[in-house]
């Protein structure tokens, strides 16, 4: 059988903001879009930066096409993005999103100068549910999709946000699946010039990932700056100026 065509939603298509500076790809997280990264490209790209974005398999359309999808296909999106970017010198991931963005800096080090790793899954909040990971199969048979809060919902529609407004429990696997990945394979090999984000109220990822993180990290060239008043989402936060500083800075100081 052929497979199911899904379309993207109006708005949710990666963008691309043309510049003269270092060009920067930017990777949003799971059940999102290129939309909750699109604040810190518009900044960057205020800065003179060349910009590009991504959008994940499965994302942008419905819950139902993310549902089908493994994490190596995400891999895929990220891969085929960058290499069709002719000398991309920085990389910029969000939650699952960083995962990936670590990934790049492993295998394409001798070109990239740096990656910036904000929020990212490593632990999910309450704690209690990353322990109980090993029930997933289970429970993605028994309840296929979960609802977000209504709290969840009105956030993004304040902020202009296109995510999905359930989790697909099958792609939730694949996500922790591409943690463990990571932790063991990927976080361990990074040794280029990596800056750490992490918002200190983080209400999906528990803060204390970062710390974490920053073990995993081989590069001596490592640095972790948490956001005090920001939950998850860090880009449409309370410390936006902050984390749009901090990044600018990061790249800056590389470039020169």
């Amino acid at each position: 059988m052929p497979q199911q065509q899904f379309t993207i939603i109006p708005g949710a298509e990666p963008f691309r903001l043309k510049g003269k500076g270092p060009k920067v790809l930017l990777i949003h997280g799971f059940t999102a879009s290129p939309t909750e990264m699109r604040p810190i490209g518009d900044f960057l790209h205020s800065k003179g930066a060349d910009v590009y974005s991504v959008l994940l398999a499965g994302h942008g359309t419905t819950p139902e096409d993310l549902q089908t999808k493994k994490w190596p296909d995400w891999w895929g999106s990220v891969k085929n993005a960058f290499e069709t970017i002719d000398g991309c010198e920085f990389v910029i991931g969000f939650s699952t999103g960083a995962l990936l963005a670590s990934r790049l800096a492993v295998e394409y080090r001798e070109q990239l100068k740096g990656v910036i790793l904000i929020s990212t899954f490593l632990k999910i909040k309450p704690l209690i549910l990353s322990r109980l990971s090993f029930l997933f199969p289970i429970i993605k048979r028994l309840k296929p999709y979960i609802n977000k809060s209504a709290e969840t919902e009105q956030f993004f529609k304040k902020h202009h946000l296109i995510s999905y407004l359930k989790y697909p429990m099958a792609a939730v696997e694949e996500a922790i699946k591409l943690v463990k990945f990571t932790k063991k394979h990927v976080l361990p090999r990074v040794t280029i010039p990596t800056l750490v984000i992490q918002g200190a109220k983080d209400d999906r990822i528990h803060p204390s990932s970062s710390k974490l993180l920053m073990r995993l990290l081989s590069t001596e060239n490592k640095r972790l700056v948490m956001l005090p008043n920001s939950q998850h989402i860090v880009s449409v936060g309370p410390d936006r100026e902050l984390l749009f500083n901090t990044i600018y800075k990061f790249i800056s100081t590389l470039e020169k």
